[in-house]
């Protein structure tokens, strides 16, 4: 007596086990370096239809069999020092021959051109109550050594005067006038940029006001101005469609 016959089940025999087919097995790919997870699952590993970069733009340097390059420690000099500093550095050194030239990096060494006056015209068309000459000239020596950044050169300053006091006297007072009184008429200078538009200090000084206050603001002055302005423009507008509602009646 078998479960069956307990059971009560028919002896009928199990219908035999059909075998699986086997999937063929996909081959592997591994992602290859430099491309992401996501760009790989995308692409499914296949080349792309048009090339990412032209192989003509690529600069490919043929070395030549007899050309033997070395790299050296070698001294430099550099036309931007003013002093004889000895730097070195190493050089890319082709045959035995070190390359000559200019330290590559002195073509950024740029300078402002700057307005210089002689005693005497210093005399004739500088002199100011509020300014000595010593004054003048320690101002004009920070200039050129700051490279007009004025709120490092109103720091270095010996007296005690703000960057638009500052301003003022190079740019209003000492170029301006020295370039008026070089010209032989004042047309010729009249489109230079410190004759066309002087330095004004009272404006300059109203507009950093202006700017301390919009950038003290809190959040509800901010809400605030913009509350009014939002009230403005609606008023604008129903006037404007009011116009141009009373044009339409009158003309029709």
């Amino acid at each position: 007596m078998d479960a069956k016959d307990i059971l009560g089940l028919p002896k009928t025999p199990l219908p035999l086990p059909q075998e699986k087919k086997s999937r063929p097995q996909k081959d592997s790919q591994r992602k290859p370096d430099g491309i992401s997870r996501e760009v790989y699952a995308l692409t499914g590993g296949l080349a792309p239809l048009m090339p990412a970069i032209d192989i003509a733009q690529l600069k490919r340097r043929i070395q030549s069999e007899n050309e033997k390059i070395t790299w050296q420690w070698l001294p430099f000099t550099n036309s931007a020092r003013k002093d004889t500093l000895q730097l070195y550095h190493w050089v890319r050194v082709v045959n035995g021959v070190p390359p000559t030239g200019d330290y590559s990096f002195a073509k950024y060494n740029k300078s402002v051109d700057l307005v210089k006056y002689t005693d005497e015209e210093y005399e004739k068309y500088l002199t100011d109550p509020m300014w000595t000459k010593k004054d003048t000239d320690q101002l004009f020596d920070l200039c050129e050594r700051f490279d007009l950044r004025f709120v490092v050169i109103a720091d270095r300053f010996s007296s005690s005067r703000t960057v638009e006091e500052l301003k003022d006297r190079y740019y209003s007072v000492v170029c301006r006038a020295i370039l008026l009184a070089r010209a032989a008429s004042p047309g010729d200078v009249s489109g230079h940029p410190l004759v066309k538009e002087p330095y004004n200090v009272s404006h300059e000084i109203e507009r950093k006001r202006a700017l301390s206050m919009v950038l003290s603001q809190t959040k509800q002055q901010e809400r605030k101005d913009a509350e009014v302005l939002a009230e403005a423009k609606r008023i604008t507008d129903s006037r404007m469609a009011a116009r141009v509602n009373l044009i339409m009646d009158y003309l029709f």
